[in-house]
């Protein structure tokens, strides 16, 4: 087998080197032409698998693992601007009775409480619509934690609580869980009392 002739328009350095080269590939015997063939496809084979298999890979691995991180800030900044847009209705005072049913059921989804968001009839002196939530067994201090959000973001106000400890199958007070029910009436409602 014979290497392809160069081209004589090159360099006379360079045509010396390529003579040079070609007669010792001549000089080698037909086995060893086979296995410098082999190393040279091998040799080939791993340049272009790290000069552009490899890098592509690892980026793609790395995009992979970030994947679900970038996910989740993207949803905690859907929700931060959800709670925003709700924020700035309830300071211009915009918000229907549905949106702030609504807004006060994700503060609770939000919060880690399972709860029933509900209307009321207004308590004994009120005149406006009131909201009533109903829960069953949640973390009272995730309770506590989410009751004192509720004026700033919603406009509300506790006007009525009932709140109990409940028992497990054998009568025994479940610690640090609270059931009952809490109703709300807007905050300027109960200012015009």
């Amino acid at each position: 087998m014979k290497l392809p002739a160069f081209n004589p328009s090159l360099p006379p350095a360079l045509v010396r080197l390529a003579a040079e080269a070609e007669r010792r590939w001549n000089r080698l015997a037909p086995r060893e032409q086979r296995l410098l063939l082999a190393a040279g496809l091998v040799a080939g084979i791993a340049l272009v698998f790290l000069l552009f298999v490899e890098p592509a890979w690892t980026r793609y691995s790395r995009l992979e693992r970030q994947l679900p991180l970038l996910r989740t800030q993207a949803a905690r900044v859907d929700a931060l601007t959800a709670e925003a847009r709700s924020l700035q209705r309830v300071r211009s005072g915009k918000m229907t009775v549905e949106e702030t049913r609504r807004t006060l059921a994700e503060s609770l989804e939000r919060a880690g409480i399972v709860a029933e968001v509900t209307s009321a009839p207004p308590p004994e002196g009120q005149t406006s619509e009131a909201i009533q939530v109903s829960f069953d067994e949640v973390q009272a201090s995730n309770l506590m934690q989410w009751l004192a959000s509720v004026p700033g973001q919603t406009r509300l106000q506790l006007a009525e609580a009932e709140l109990e400890r409940p028992a497990d199958e054998n009568g025994r007070l479940l610690t640090g869980k609270a059931s009952g029910v809490l109703i709300f009436v807007p905050a300027d409602a109960g200012q015009g009392r």
